[in-house]
């Protein structure tokens, strides 16, 4: 078992206390920046938000508003159309007339397949 009195001269009990204390304030001190700058972070994205929202709300925007909002969704309409339209692996299509060689673009006369 190890002595009590060598125990106590090595752990001082007053310099313990007093270092936990400077560290609780030292925590506090931190906690108390970090509550800050989130509080800051906070209080610029409310006001960019209130810009853009401003922007956005103003007379002369809301046509080109209007106009990227139609063309948004006539992009996803015909997305859907594509999509819908399209079933199988390929696609089956018309050939071109006249039909020319992939590798030297020479002119060639085939027959057309059916549609």
């Amino acid at each position: 078992k190890a002595d009590k009195a060598a125990l106590d001269s090595k752990v001082d009990s007053s310099q313990f206390e007093e270092n936990m204390e400077q560290l609780d304030e030292r925590m506090q001190d931190l906690q108390s920046q970090i509550s800050d700058q989130e509080q800051h972070w906070n209080e610029v994205l409310q006001k960019f938000s209130d810009a853009m929202e401003g922007k956005m709300d103003r007379l002369e925007l809301k046509a080109f508003r209007k106009h990227l909002e139609e063309s948004l969704n006539r992009s996803i309409e015909g997305f859907e159309k594509r999509v819908k339209d399209d079933g199988g692996a390929g696609i089956k299509r018309q050939l071109p007339v006249p039909f020319s060689c992939l590798s030297c673009d020479r002119m060639l006369s085939m027959q057309v397949p059916g549609p």
